[in-house]
This record gives C-alpha cells, structure tokens and sequence, in this order.
C-alpha cells in the first residue's frame, strides 16, 4: 500500500515548515508529500529548499488558485504518483494526534467502496444545503460511521483510485466549500466515506465541542467568507443538478440578507451587498477570485 499526499499553503513558510515535521513524525508517516504553492513570492520555496529532503516535493501554482485549485492539483499529482491513498492537507491543519493516519488506514478496507476517511465528518442536507452535526450519542455506539462529508483540517485521506477517475474540487470555486463539492461527488461516483468514532470523539474534546449547539445565526467576523460560502454553494447545487437546494438557499440567504441589520446599519448594509453579489455571480456563472478574503 502505498502511501502520499499533499499540503496547500499561501505565504505562511514557518507555519509550514512545523505542519511537515507533523506529518513526517506520525506513527505512519506518507513517503512523500507534495507542496502545492499558492504563494506571490518566493519565502516557500526557498525555506523547503533548505530541508534538503527527498520526500517533499514541490508545485508552484504561479498565482494564488485558492485551496479548490490546488486541490485540484495535488490530487492529479499524487494520482500519477500511483498512492494507494492521498492525504490532503492545509498548512495550518496538522492531524491533531501522532497516530491519526495509523487508525484511519486501519480501516480502509472495511468497506470495498470506501472512498475517503476521515477523523471528523458531517451529514450534508441535500434538500436544504445545511451541514448537520453527527450527535456524541451516535458516536459512541460505533466504531466508524458512514458520513456525506469530511471538512478541511480534518486529516482527509482520499482513495488513489478516485484520483485516477479524475474526481476533484471545482477550481473555480477557490475558496469556500470545496472539500463539500469533493465529497457530494465521491458519493455520486458510490464510493462511501467512513470516519474513525474514537478518533472523532477525541477531536471533540480536545477542541471543546463535545456539548457544541451550532447558534442559527450569529454575527460573522469576515463577510467576505460568507460570500463565497453562499456563491459555492449555489453552484454545487447546481453542478449536482439539486434544485431544491438551491430555490432553499436562495430563501434563506435572502432572510439573512435583512436579518445582519441587527447589528447596525454598517453590518446590515455589508452584508446585504454581499449576498446580492453572491447571487448575482452565481447567475452570471462568475467563479474564481472575485473578492478579498
């Protein structure tokens, strides 16, 4: 069984530089790793040069993709590499324990049709384009569980053979949701994803989420994220051929577009204007970079 992967990063070199040693030192260790490089300079690849180490290998993007881009692009690389499994990794996301990879290729072949593992995952409403959390209680009854979906930074390892299908994110989604648009099409291909319960239960308590209520709606930090998240999901929805989810955030975004007015006229006007702007690329097929994040 051969074993790879690759990391995603954008002008952070010494956030890297700790993710690798983090990989490098688990209990089963990838014997290469992919850099995918969406860096405006050069700081990246002159650090990994001075690591002198044949397992890292490096892509330089030559402009910032965003993660579905170079995600896009580290699963064709690893695809022609010929791994057996394929770790997709963020910079700032190492797996949070040493032996993450070690449990999660233990059960890879519990099921002929696994596609992706996963430390921590979600159920995803089709219907409605809601992400719904996997209840503690279920968790403890199993030992892994089917979901619809594994987020980014949660130590996602992707069957080789997927890759070599050529299954990948939409680039032109950039940022936001590319790992959902990744794993809806896993699941239409019949493949499954399995996440490890054990492992998911400990992710839970070391980040304090184990009692989690997700608020229906809270003020956000970045509106610019929010963007991209209801532009990605449009064309997911569309992409997948789901029009009910689509007309249902369509519905709902269009409340939230007035309910930001709760937090004063400069929110409520930010947000509004960012909503329509989703909408109004979405019906304009506009992908990519559109926005600063």
């Amino acid at each position: 069984m051969r074993f790879g992967g690759f990391i995603i990063t954008y002008n952070r070199p010494k956030i890297l530089l700790k993710t690798i040693d983090a990989i490098f030192t688990q209990s089963h260790p990838p014997e290469l790793i992919w850099i995918i490089d969406n860096s405006d300079n050069l700081e990246t690849d002159q650090a990994l040069a001075g690591l002198l180490d044949s397992r890292i290998h490096y892509y330089r993007m030559g402009y910032n993709s965003g993660p579905a881009g170079a995600a896009a692009k580290g699963l064709q690389l690893c695809a022609d590499e010929g791994f057996d499994w394929i770790y997709w990794g963020d910079d700032n996301d190492p797996p949070f324990r040493n032996d993450c990879f070690e449990r999660l290729l233990a059960i890879r072949d519990q099921n002929p049709f696994t596609g992706v593992l996963g430390s921590v995952g979600q159920f995803f409403d089709r219907k409605n384009g809601v992400i719904k959390r996997v209840q503690s209680r279920l968790l403890e009854k199993k030992e892994t569980l089917e979901v619809d979906y594994v987020g980014g930074g949660m130590c996602m390892l992707v069957s080789g053979q997927i890759a070599r299908e050529g299954v990948c994110p939409d680039p032109g989604l950039f940022f936001g949701f590319e790992e959902l648009d990744f794993c809806l099409k896993v699941c239409r291909k019949g493949y499954v994803i399995i996440v490890d319960c054990k492992l998911f239960l400990e992710a839970r308590k070391i980040y304090h989420r184990t009692n989690f209520d997700r608020p229906y709606y809270q003020k956000k930090l970045n509106l610019n994220r929010e963007y991209y998240s209801l532009r990605n999901l449009l064309f997911i929805a569309d992409t997948l051929t789901l029009p009910s989810m689509k007309y249902k955030l369509v519905q709902k975004w269009s409340l939230k577009s007035i309910y930001g007015f709760r937090y004063g006229i400069s929110y409520g006007f930010t947000n509004f204007k960012l909503i329509m702007l989703a909408f109004i690329h979405f019906s304009k097929g506009i992908k990519g970079k559109t926005i600063e994040l």
